[in-house]
């Protein structure tokens, strides 16, 4: 899906959420509470205490962010000179899968295409220190999806999510990674010659602004994005320490999302039993062999 961001709703939201630290969570209230983003930056403060929970301090800030709106108009022509696109909640090619949270992200940052979510796109991840066997597993999983016309999504990982990447493509499929940094700041960094690769084809996804820097719990917002972009997500690798990808199982259960584990018939699940015990519990499946991927792309609708 290649998309231009209209710069009406765009700067308004960069006004309000890059520059005056409005989070999803609040943006969500604020816009169930006046309805519009003009609205909000109409809105004083003494309007804004009259919202249950809100401080003087965030008041303030919201009141003050039509201030920054010739700020956020230089930073959004800045992104396009650097061929960065953005899209905001209010534009119509966000992806509409985004609002099963109830914290969908202000905006996107991409370098590439953004998913179509008219099609089908499923999930894969699993541990970092993955094994020969979960490499090889999660390769063949991805080439199948790609060659059945499934788009397939990641993070960009070491391990498995990384392979998820390459055996996309060695079906000729397309890939796209949700970040946990900004654009800039790809990490880990051995993973930018993966990352330049992708966009070829693909799309690079974050809600952080392109400057920003990892941050080891960034992965909790971006599992969230994942979880709802993807119609499914398939584990092919998973252990008590693989926090990352419990807790992206996690928030497939919150949302109601469709979950999987792929067990390879030669060598078993490759998981241990607390981790796979977890999975099971957020609601994901166990799916014994590869030709299971022909009953999950059946399952994607």
């Amino acid at each position: 899906m290649t998309t231009k961001a209209d710069s009406n709703t765009v700067i308004p939201i960069l006004a309000l959420c890059r520059f005056s630290g409005v989070q999803p969570r609040l943006l969500e209230v604020l816009i169930r509470h006046y309805g519009s983003i003009d609205r909000i930056l109409q809105a004083d403060a003494g309007s804004l205490m009259g919202i249950g929970g809100m401080t003087t301090e965030i008041a303030n800030r919201v009141a003050d962010a039509k201030s920054h709106l010739s700020r956020a108009d230089d930073y959004y022509s800045q992104l396009r000179q650097r061929d960065i696109s953005i899209v905001s909640r209010f534009d119509d090619a966000y992806p509409d899968r985004l609002f099963e949270l109830n914290d969908p992200p202000a905006v996107l940052y991409f370098r590439g295409t953004l998913p179509d979510t008219a099609g089908k796109l499923v999930a894969l991840t699993g541990g970092e220190k993955a094994s020969n066997e979960g490499i090889e597993l999660t390769v063949e999983a991805a080439r199948r999806f790609a060659e059945a016309g499934v788009k397939v999504i990641a993070s960009l990982s070491r391990g498995v999510d990384a392979a998820a990447h390459l055996g996309s493509k060695s079906g000729n499929g397309n890939s796209y990674a949700v970040l946990n940094s900004g654009l800039d700041n790809v990490y880990p960094e051995d993973s930018r010659p993966l990352a330049i690769d992708i966009v070829k084809e693909g799309g690079l996804l974050s809600e952080y602004p392109p400057e920003s820097k990892y941050q080891p719990d960034n992965f909790k917002s971006s599992n969230r994005i994942i979880a709802a972009l993807a119609q499914a997500v398939v584990v092919t690798e998973c252990y008590r320490e693989s926090t990352v990808t419990l807790d992206l199982l996690k928030c497939c259960g919150q949302i109601g999302k469709l979950a999987f584990v792929m067990i390879d018939p030669r060598h078993g699940a490759l998981a241990d039993t607390d981790s796979l015990n977890a999975a099971v519990t957020h609601g994901a499946i166990p799916m014994v062999g590869l030709d299971k991927t022909d009953d999950i792309v059946q399952s994607l609708v």
